[in-house]
Order: C-alpha cells, then structure tokens, then sequence
C-alpha cells in the first residue's frame, strides 16, 4: 500500500512540475522580447539572472536540508531548466532571424 501511495502522490507531482517550467519559460520569453525592445543586452541578461539564483537557492536549499528544503530545491531547479530552455530558445531565434535577414553587400 505504501508504494502504491507513493507512486499516485509522485504522478500527481510531475504535471505540476511541468507546468512550472512551462511557464517560467512563457515568462521569461516574454519579459526578455519586451525589454529586448528597450536593451537588447537584456534579452540574455534576464534568463541568465533567473537561472543563476534559481540554481543558488537549489544549492542553499541541500544545505537547509529536510522535507522543506528537498521541496524548495526541486521547485528551483525546475525554474533553473526553464531558464536554460529560454536562452536556448532566444538563441536560436536570434539564430534564425540572423540567417533570414539579408546581408548588405555594396
């Protein structure tokens, strides 16, 4: 019974993990083109920045240790994946609007 309890809890676990990444790549792909309007340096700067402190709360969070920090770690580091899937995405639009657009020859 407990690893049928333990298997259900962690299937029920996994969308909602999904879901975290998914949106937080929705929303730093639309904070990085709405600010890339203004600095285009920001278009890097601001995933870059998520994914750094993400990545320190999920090694602060090892630390802090029991059922709340293993919790608070695996939400982090869910945020710290959709932040690298932003910056490969916003690379590789740049990628592509780079190869569409025609170069100025004289």
């Amino acid at each position: 019974m407990v690893i049928f309890m333990s298997y259900s809890s962690r299937r029920l676990k996994m969308p909602i993990m999904y879901l975290i990444v998914i949106t937080t790549v929705a929303c730093l792909l639309l904070l990085s083109y709405k600010l890339s309007r203004t600095t285009s340096s920001l278009k890097y700067t601001i995933p870059l920045i998520a994914g750094i402190v993400s990545l320190s709360i999920v090694i602060i969070s090892y630390f802090y240790g029991g059922l709340t920090g293993m919790g608070i770690g695996v939400v982090n580091f869910a945020i710290f994946i959709g932040s690298i899937i932003s910056i490969i995405i916003i690379l590789l639009s740049e990628i592509i609007r780079s190869k569409e657009s025609p170069i100025n020859k004289p």
